[in-house]
């Protein structure tokens, strides 16, 4: 086996996505914060898996004094001992605004100036903070909802509800502590776009020994319906990386039309005239409507009958592109 070659491979496709989410539309997401993020995120779902921390910090080639560390310097501030710098700096603007550059440079002079200015920038580009003037006289103030337009703050909110009745969903019984978490929504947000999933009946809160928590029977996002289209992404793509995950924890390295987790890539060449081209072309139109026809039918009989607490939730995912020769070369 070549784990590496596959390592490389899935990193390098990996990134094409997030350039293509990162410009989708004309926008330019902030990325200053990515790099960090995956060694944050891998390092946690390392030692989830039962890897040793002195393990960890040698298969990213560090001494362990290193990696400590890196840890630090990336999740905790330096200058407010306990906090993402993130967090500190937010809250820093919210209470002297408007404050300039170089108050911030000052307040956070035992941070490293790259990832203070890594966070004005992510702040900047995603909306939450204003910034006027240059150099070290610019200025910093929050950005307030009445900023921005209506439709962009309706389009986020309805975003933010299918984001969080997503991991609702998957998660089957989710705590609002898990769900801040894994949403990597404020408490505000989180809370109102929970309270929007509860008065439509899509999310159903309880409590008992374990305290207060969330789940949901169901996740849809109707066909032809644009809003929630990240979180339909989100999904999918959730969906393909499980499934491989899943084939990968089972220790199998090989494929049986007998499987009931896996998946399978076909590439079908046809042309402009050639009698099986529309077949070729409709193989995601048919397979959408076989599969609503199926869920359909599931959950008729499902309202019908009811369920039990412990079931198989079957994901199927499919997908579909066309690449013509002469286009799309980065995608591979």
């Amino acid at each position: 086996m070549n784990i590496q070659a596959l390592i490389n491979g899935i990193v390098q496709q990996t990134t094409v996505l997030i350039a293509h989410v990162a410009t989708f539309g004309g926008t330019r997401a902030p990325l200053a914060q990515v790099a960090n993020q995956v060694f944050i995120d891998l390092t946690n779902e390392l030692q989830r898996q039962g890897v040793k921390k002195n393990v960890i910090a040698d298969m990213f080639g560090m001494a362990l004094r290193t990696y400590h560390r890196r840890i630090r310097t990336l999740t905790e501030s330096q200058t407010d001992s306990g906090r993402i710098v993130w967090d500190a700096v937010l809250d820093f603007i919210r209470d002297n605004q408007p404050v300039s550059l170089r108050q911030i440079k000052k307040r956070f002079g035992y941070d490293d100036p790259n990832i203070v200015s890594g966070v004005l920038g992510d702040m900047t580009q995603s909306g939450f903070v204003y910034r006027s003037g240059q150099g070290e006289a610019s200025i910093f103030r929050l950005a307030e909802e009445a900023d921005f337009a209506h439709s962009q703050a309706d389009e986020r909110r309805e975003a933010n509800e299918y984001l969080v009745w997503l991991n609702v969903y998957r998660l089957g019984k989710a705590s609002p502590a898990t769900l801040g978490e894994r949403s990597g929504l404020e408490e505000e947000e989180l809370g109102q776009a929970l309270a929007t999933l509860m008065a439509d009946g899509r999310v159903v809160e309880s409590r008992d020994h374990e305290g207060l928590h969330y789940h949901s029977r169901r996740f849809d996002i109707p066909m032809g319906h644009s809003g929630g289209w990240e979180v339909a992404v989100l999904d999918h793509f959730q969906a393909m990386v499980s499934a491989v995950c899943v084939k990968l924890r089972g220790g199998a390295l090989r494929a049986d039309l007998e499987d009931a987790t896996g998946g399978s890539t076909f590439t079908l060449e046809v042309w402009p005239g050639h009698p099986l081209e529309q077949e070729a072309k409709g193989l995601l139109a048919a397979t959408r409507e076989s599969v609503e026809a199926l869920r359909e039918r599931i959950d008729d009989y499902n309202r019908e009958h009811g369920k039990p607490d412990a079931l198989d939730a079957v994901t199927f995912y499919l997908g579909q592109f066309i690449k013509q020769d002469e286009v799309d070369d980065d995608l591979r």
